[in-house]
């Protein structure tokens, strides 16, 4: 016989408030009808009997034994069938087969998963308060061949009651596809399975037993208690608690305790099973999620439906403070000739939009409502402001941009943008951001000297002019900067001072350039509460230092003079040459002339 997966299936049975009335055996040659599987108490009963039985009243502690009878069916080859109770009430503690099958063989019977005789099968509803026997004629024959109907003892079963309860079925477990073939047609795929001897499925229906026990159903109360305040899509704990309020023989309440609200949310579990704290109480939790504000009160509830031997109770409904979800709005102004966002020194004329941005919220995926954006002509967004859009919070909280605004007179201008809130956000208006317009100037930067020479100082020199049609003085510092390698005077700037024309202003720093090539000079205008920034550039080249060689001397004196003197020399000493030979000359004429004697 193959063995079943099986999932168990409690099966409610009528307990019947009659005596029983005991169902005939029917002998007729040929016999095709559908048979009977029964509990039976006692279990030397010989037959079904008309209804499921009721046994007990019986006692934590106490054992009883029923029995497994096959009522009226189809010659038998065998069986194979699962009975099943509530391992918390009642535990199956030995079975045996009965007299039904003449020559068993291949017998199994598996008690709580166990194997008692042969093996247990595998992958099936085997367990806690499950027994299993299956056994086969040995003969290869069938029973009751020569006198149909069969009826007959298949097993009997001894229990121990293990826990209090009013009462509790013992029943046939089921299982889908495990469980097929079944004998049983309705319910289908339950694991009872009687063939004949060529294994051919008999038809069969069932009847189980239900066991009662004198025992006292206590009331109970139900708690209930929540963290309280909670925020739109933030969960909070929620705690229930079950008392046994019997003044003796309390016990720990069992099961599950089911919340409910009056708002918009959910809970996860939507249903918890209960805990045992102490002798006579049991608790268990569930988180409370809120979707939506509404009136600002949630009032959330409990049941407690009862088990076997506890009254069900329902706590008064706990008042739940429910606060809307806070996303944080926040605004830019965007400067539209670059796309960048701004806050000062931006040119009168200019055109400029803001754009918002929304974080967070409730749900997830995107908050509903609208953003206004609003234009102060203050600096503090101050009364009165004008609206310039409402517009749409769109899928994932992306918040369109307010239309293009132009700025047409020079001073401090403010933005912000109002989220409207919606039925589980809260309104949020954002920062105030100031920005300031001013009249658009101009920079011019020179340099001198111009060429530089390399590791000399060059005197840089900015000018700002206020270039509207009605210009005043500007103010405030130029800084300056290199792409080359040069060095500027301590700082990199220079306050600006009035000119002589209304509307300019200037200063001046020093710059030395260390290395030569061209050396691009950038002053920048950081602009002033009514004007507007500038920048100019001055591409100055930068030469190396030259130098003239000193002139040569002779003597220490110049070449010049000294072959001037050379020169004087020379015609002095060829005159005195001369001179001296003219001298000698005469002299040697007048020492060869003749003497003269007086006469």
């Amino acid at each position: 016989m193959n063995k079943r997966l099986m999932l168990l299936l409690p099966l409610v049975l009528i307990v019947s408030l009659f005596p029983s009335q005991m169902v005939s055996n029917v002998h007729a040659s040929g016999y095709t009808g559908t048979g009977l599987v029964c509990i039976t108490s006692p279990a030397t009963a010989t037959n079904c009997s008309n209804s499921a039985p009721t046994i007990g009243p019986v006692t934590v502690g106490s054992t009883f034994t029923v029995g497994v009878f096959i009522n009226n069916s189809q010659p038998m080859g065998g069986f194979d069938i699962y009975v099943a109770v509530n391992a918390s009430y009642l535990n199956p503690t030995n079975a045996t087969l009965g007299p039904l099958i003449a020559s068993p063989s291949l017998t199994n019977i598996c008690i709580d998963g166990s194997a008692q005789t042969g093996a247990c099968t595998t992958g099936t509803v085997n367990g806690p308060g499950v027994v299993e026997a299956s056994t086969v004629e040995s003969s290869g024959t069938n029973e009751c061949s020569n006198a149909p109907p069969c009826s007959g003892l298949a097993f009997n079963i001894t229990y121990m009651v293990v826990g209090p309860t009013a009462s509790t079925p013992i029943f046939y477990p089921a299982d889908g596809a495990g469980c097929s073939p079944s004998s049983v047609a309705t319910p289908t795929d339950v694991c009872v399975l009687v063939p004949d001897a060529l294994g051919n499925t008999l038809p069969e229906n069932i009847q189980g037993a239900r066991v009662a026990q004198g025992v006292t159903v206590n009331p109970t109360s139900t708690a209930l208690s929540c963290n309280s305040p909670d925020t739109v899509g933030m969960s909070t704990k929620c705690t229930a608690t079950v008392t046994d309020t019997a003044t003796s023989g309390a016990t720990n309440p069992t099961g599950q305790v089911t919340f409910s609200t009056s708002g918009s949310g959910g809970f996860s579990p939507s249903a918890c099973t209960l805990s045992s704290i102490g002798t006579n109480q049991a608790a268990c939790f569930t988180s409370y999620t809120p979707t939506s504000v509404g009136t600002g009160n949630h009032n959330i509830g409990a049941s407690y439906p009862g088990d076997t031997v506890h009254t069900g109770s329902t706590a008064t409904s706990f008042s739940l403070t429910i606060s809307p979800a806070s996303p944080i709005v926040s605004t830019m102004v965007i400067l539209e000739t670059t796309g960048s966002p701004v806050t000062t020194n931006v040119p009168v004329g200019s055109s400029v939009h803001e754009t918002a941005v929304l974080i967070g919220g409730y749900p997830a995926t995107g908050v509903s409502g609208t953003v206004t954006y609003t234009l102060y002509s203050n600096g503090n967004c101050g009364s009165p402001g004008t609206i310039g859009a409402r517009v749409t919070v769109a899928t994932s909280n992306n918040v369109p941009n307010s239309p293009s605004f132009i700025i047409s007179s020079p001073g401090n201008y403010s933005f912000q943008a109002v989220y409207s809130g919606d039925s589980s956000n809260a309104p949020e208006t954002s920062g105030c951001v100031l920005v300031i317009f001013g009249s658009t100037t101009t920079s011019a930067v020179i340099c001198s000297p111009n060429p530089a020479t390399m590791d000399a100082s060059t005197s840089c020199t900015a000018t700002v002019t206020d270039t509207s049609a009605s210009p005043t003085t500007p103010s405030g510092t130029v800084s300056f900067g290199t792409n080359s390698t040069g060095t500027f005077t301590s700082i990199m700037s220079c306050t600006l001072a009035a000119g002589t024309t209304t509307g300019t202003a200037s200063c001046t720093v020093t710059y030395t350039p260390t290395v030569t090539g061209h050396h691009l000079i950038t002053s920048s205008y950081g602009g002033d509460s009514t004007h507007a920034t500038s920048a100019n550039t001055l591409n100055m080249p930068v030469v190396i230092h030259t130098t003239t060689a000193p002139a040569s001397t002779i003597l220490g004196l110049s070449p010049a003079i000294f072959y001037s003197i050379i020169g004087a020399i020379v015609v002095v000493a060829a005159a005195l040459l001369a001179f001296l030979a003219l001298r000698r000359r005469s002299k040697a004429l007048q020492q060869s002339a003749p003497v003269s004697t007086a006469s």
